[in-house]
């Protein structure tokens, strides 16, 4: 039996009852219900069992195996649809992993021969000028010089004609208008800037710290994310979109808040609470 693997080594250990409970923070009631066997005493299953892995991790026994074993004794049908599934999915797993090694690969071409760069002829042309050819150059740079000095030239003697005849066509400078004298603009009025809209959460954030050991259970929108003893001294911070159901399995050890919001401790010391929060409550 379940409770009794659990009994033995407790008493093996020389531990007692208070022992466990200040362990695990689970109840010394419902530690001598599963070492009786009577799980119906117990708040439900999802609770039995998380209370027989957090009693068998702090005996440092095989949490697992007493699990399966609970189910075995307990609930044999359900046991037998889970090990189905999983069954199920690994001779699936096996059979892709079958399909994907014998499906053919494709073929890489194979390498070319790397052809030799073709190699460039060389002209053999005539790599001197003769006396004429560099007579010709250096007439052509003094005729560009030349012009160049002459465009310099020209542009100097029409800036000065250009200054000279400006200077002597001056003109009086015209009146001035009479300025009209023109009603000050009232200021204007500062607008009181409009009130922010008040933010809505956008689903469910939950921080809990913890003043002492606790069993702690975490549903996000009805998918279990969390389950375990949480140690003392230890916040934890979990995210649902539309609703989170926690359950405490020592309501007066937690503090939670919600959204921002302080919800203070969840209840008494040694009670099991389960609380439901969602974005508008």
């Amino acid at each position: 039996m379940t409770g009794d693997a659990l009994r033995q080594e407790r008493e093996k250990q020389n531990l007692t009852i208070k022992d466990i409970e200040k362990g695990t923070s689970i109840r010394a009631l419902y530690i001598e219900s599963i070492e009786k066997g009577e799980f119906d005493k117990l708040p439900g299953e999802a609770y039995t069992k998380g209370f027989i892995r957090s009693y068998a991790n702090f005996l440092k026994l095989d949490a697992n195996a007493l699990v399966k074993q609970y189910m075995q004794e307990n609930n044999p049908e359900k046991l037998a649809a889970q090990e189905q599934v999983k069954a199920d999915e690994e001779k699936a797993r096996a059979a892709q992993q079958t399909v994907e090694r014998e499906a053919p690969q494709p073929r890489q071409p194979a390498p070319q021969p790397r052809q030799p760069a073709p190699r460039r002829k060389q002209s053999y042309g005539s790599s001197f000028s003769t006396g004429a050819d560099f007579e010709q150059r250096v007439n052509a740079a003094h005729r560009r010089q030349n012009m160049l000095l002459a465009l310099v030239v020209v542009i100097v003697v029409g800036a000065g004609a250009f200054f000279l005849l400006s200077s002597d066509d001056q003109q009086a400078p015209a009146p001035q208008a009479p300025k009209t004298q023109q009603a000050a603009k009232p200021a204007p009025q500062e607008q009181a800037p409009a009130a922010a809209p008040e933010k809505k959460s956008e689903g469910v954030e939950v921080r809990a710290e913890f003043s002492n050991r606790c069993w702690t259970s975490v549903k996000a929108d009805g998918k279990t994310i969390y389950e375990g003893t949480i140690e003392k001294g230890k916040s934890m911070e979990w995210k649902a979109d539309d609703k989170m159901v926690i359950t405490f399995g020592d309501a007066g050890a937690a503090s939670v808040t919600v959204n921002g919001k302080d919800m203070g401790k969840v209840g008494k010391t040694g009670q099991v609470e389960e609380k439901t929060f969602t974005k508008d409550n």
